[in-house]
Formats: C-alpha cells, sequence, structure tokens
C-alpha cells in the first residue's frame, strides 16, 4: 500500500460498523430509558386525579393565606412601608376588598374606602396583591404592632385586621 491509498482508503468494514453501532447505542440507550420512564406510572401525590382535577363537583375555592410581617429582616419595621387606597372609583367601586388570600376567588375579609391608611407588609410572588394591616377607621395612625422590628419572617397576629390588597389600588406615601 502506498501512502497515496492509506490517506485516501476510507475505514476498513468492521471499523466502520464498530463505529456506527457505537454512535447508535449512545443514542438508543437514552431513548430507550425516556420511553421508560413515560410508560411508567409513579404514585404519589403528585398523580392524584381527584384533588388536580376536581372531579367530585365541588366548586374549588381559595383559602385563606396569612400577612407575613418582618420580611426585611431583624433591622427594618415589620411593616415598612405606609400606604393609602387610590383610584378605586376608576373601576365603578366604592370601596376596594380586603381579601383573605391573594386571589379574586378568595374570600372577603373587609372593605376599604379610597384614601384608607395601610401597612404594606408583604407582596406576592407576581407583584399583583400585597400584603396588608389595616388601622382602625377611627384611629388610622395606630401602628398596629408592625412599626417596630421583628426577629424573624412570621405571619401577623396582631390586633388589627390584615388581608391582601390589588397592587394596582395601593399607593406608597411617605408618613
Amino acid at each position: 500500500m502506498t501512502v497515496d491509498n492509506i490517506y485516501r482508503s476510507p475505514m476498513s468494514s468492521p471499523t466502520r460498523a464498530t463505529a456506527r453501532n457505537v454512535a447508535g447505542m449512545k443514542i438508543l440507550i437514552p431513548l430507550a430509558c425516556l420511553l421508560l420512564a413515560a410508560c411508567s406510572q409513579s404514585v404519589g401525590m403528585g398523580n392524584d386525579d381527584e384533588a388536580l382535577l376536581n372531579t367530585n363537583g365541588e366548586p374549588m375555592v381559595a383559602g385563606t393565606r396569612a400577612v407575613q410581617i418582618g420580611e426585611g429582616g431583624p433591622g427594618f419595621a415589620a411593616c415598612a412601608t405606609v400606604a393609602r387606597v387610590v383610584n378605586i372609583s376608576a373601576t365603578g367601586e366604592t370601596y376596594l376588598p380586603l381579601r383573605a388570600a391573594p386571589f379574586l376567588e378568595a374570600g372577603e375579609v373587609s372593605r376599604l374606602p379610597n384614601d384608607a391608611r395601610l401597612l404594606v407588609c408583604t407582596r406576592s410572588i407576581d407583584q399583583r396583591w400585597q400584603g396588608v394591616v389595616v388601622p382602625p377607621a377611627n384611629a388610622p395612625e395606630t401602628d398596629c404592632g408592625v412599626g417596630t422590628p421583628v426577629a424573624s419572617p412570621r405571619a401577623y397576629a396582631g390586633p388589627c385586621i390584615s388581608g391582601w390588597v390589588a397592587s394596582a389600588f395601593v399607593r406608597a406615601v411617605a408618613d
């Protein structure tokens, strides 16, 4: 065999077949694993069709989610932002619903008039809802126990009402 023939000659048949088989196996083994995983039926909470699809015929109802205070850490007031209810007349409503959880379907805890004072403590992940503590209408300057720091984040359990309001109707103010 000449030098030219060595450079021009393709791999011999057994070597080429072996390389193809190895490449094919590298694809087939993961593909077989994926197919087996897709066909397996796992058990546990993730496959509970009754819970996920609500097939029992009862309407789904949003639960309650407590407002968390102290999310800023022990160096800040438990609820660091003072705000007011704004622009509720733009929707034709005369009040802003204070809800038990950050969902439209959640129960109404109270109704807040335009310009009501709020202490903003937390926000929903999507920023559409704010968890607030509401001072009494007859004593709007009350701090409701959230004007000082708390050691760690926790659910609000103070003397004032708390709940969730739509962020679009809340404006932070300097107090």
